[in-house]
């Protein structure tokens, strides 16, 4: 706000109000129109400031306006050596901070620090003074985040790096993160899609697996008839179909019909006792037919197919 000097020269040499002097013929200074609507602009400002509406009967509004400006301050600021404040700092404008990394642990100079720990903020590096900057965090002087302007991607420590377009399962590290999930020697399944893994994940080498195979997990384990049988991972066994032998046929017998005719040669043959015998010994037991075509049977169990692919490296 202007001194009274700016609407009058009626005033003392430092433009403030005199009083005048009758003996000494100076005349005081004049309380100008514009001069109070000047004062008149300067608190109403303070009241609309204070988010008040003006009210001419009100005489307080100067008062309230600064009372409200000062309880949504919050703490107020006491300023230390050192050009420090105290208390919870709060703007409706904007804080501005010079660029750059702290040098020797040394952040006086340009973006935020945190206490004493002058190499512990957040802090701009690059570009020109609005443009193209990178904002970067650091803990005691370690780089743990940087957020790229140009590219809008989160750089964090070891290369994992988020990219900043917004296309569905796009990351700049999702090689890397599915490498995690499956390292060397995992195996990938699929029920509609064959291409290689290689393709679809964008990393590792990766084979066809067990076509025509079962997965069994490796160790050992009991079935329900108490057999107990161990099994080593990349191990392979079983048949699809599997023929009988004498030792896994079930024990059992067979009955030799009567009205069975002993042949007139080729061997002889015992019976102790029964009907339409015509010899009466037989050093052999007569034979009693024979049935069945000695094929494998089905040994396969209920099944679900699906292209499967184990990464190699």
């Amino acid at each position: 706000m202007d001194k009274v000097s700016a609407f009058t020269d009626l005033c003392t040499p430092s433009g403030e109000f005199r009083y005048g002097t009758q003996a000494g013929g100076v005349p005081p200074t004049p309380i100008m129109a514009e001069y109070l609507n000047l004062i008149q602009a300067e608190l109403i400002a303070v009241v609309q400031g204070a988010s008040i509406e003006l009210d001419a009967e009100d005489r307080s509004q100067v008062l309230q306006a600064i009372q409200h400006l000062i309880s949504q301050a919050g703490s107020a600021f006491v300023k230390l050596a050192g050009d420090e404040l105290s208390g919870l700092l709060k703007v409706s404008g904007g804080i501005r901070a010079p660029k750059g990394l702290p040098s020797g642990g040394n952040a006086s100079v340009q973006g935020y620090s945190f206490g004493a720990d002058g190499d512990t903020g957040l802090f701009t590096v690059g570009g020109t003074g609005s443009d193209s900057s990178d904002l970067v965090m650091l803990v005691d002087g370690v780089e743990l985040l940087r957020v790229k302007k140009s590219t809008g991607s989160v750089v964090l420590p070891g290369g994992l790096t988020l990219n900043g377009d917004k296309t569905t399962y796009n990351t700049g590290n999702k090689a890397e993160m599915l490498a995690v999930v499956y390292p060397v020697g995992s195996v990938y399944m699929n029920m509609s899609n064959s291409q290689n893994p290689a393709v679809i994940f964008g990393f590792g080498t990766w084979a066809p697996l067990g076509a025509g195979r079962v997965l069994l997990g490796a160790g050992s384990g009991t079935d329900s008839r108490g057999e107990v049988k161990a099994f080593t991972a990349g191990s392979t066994g079983g048949e699809y179909s599997h023929q009988l032998t004498v030792s896994e046929i079930p024990a059992h017998a067979h009955t030799t019909p009567q009205g069975t005719t002993v042949p007139a040669s080729g061997g002889s043959y015992q019976y102790a006792s029964g009907d339409d015998v015509t010899t009466s010994t037989m050093s052999n037991p007569p034979p009693s037919g024979e049935i069945g075509g000695g094929q494998a049977h089905n040994n396969m169990q209920p099944y679900l197919v699906a292209y499967m692919w184990q990464r190699t490296a």
